[in-house]
């Protein structure tokens, strides 16, 4: 399957999220298979982690090859953070090829408490969450 890292990035967020339910992993088999691909998902996120850290080195204001920092925070240029923020834009739209099966979306929706429910219908979620669930 192919994914953004923004698609990544989305579903880590969206799986903490589900956490503070405190649903069980064990009884609840769609909480395990989430579970699962956030495991897959990981070296994803390590490598946008680091591909993020090189581009702020990349675009930091730096004096000759020298990176300039202020209370161990790296300085900006207006330019630098400009191109910066281009340039992290275009890694969250970089595609990954992702070794995960699509979930169903109804699956864990049914487990999610009441108020989870009536605030995260799939008309709501289903542009965030896919191409990880399917309705």
């Amino acid at each position: 399957m192919i994914a953004t890292y923004k698609n990544i990035l989305v579903m880590q967020s969206f799986q903490e999220a589900i956490a503070k339910f405190q649903l069980s992993a064990e009884d609840y088999v769609p909480v395990s298979k989430l579970a699962k691909v956030i495991k897959k998902l990981t070296p994803h996120v390590e490598a946008f982690q680091e591909s993020v850290e090189d581009l702020r080195l990349d675009h930091c204001y730096k004096e000759g090859n020298k990176i300039v920092r202020e209370d161990g925070q790296l300085q900006w240029s207006a330019e630098g953070e400009k191109a910066f923020r281009k340039a992290y834009k275009s890694l969250l739209a970089e595609e990954v090829e992702v070794d995960v099966q699509p979930m169903s979306y109804t699956e864990l929706f049914d487990i999610l408490p009441k108020q989870a429910q009536a605030n995260n219908k799939w008309e709501d979620v289903e542009e965030a969450l896919s191409p990880f669930f399917t309705k």
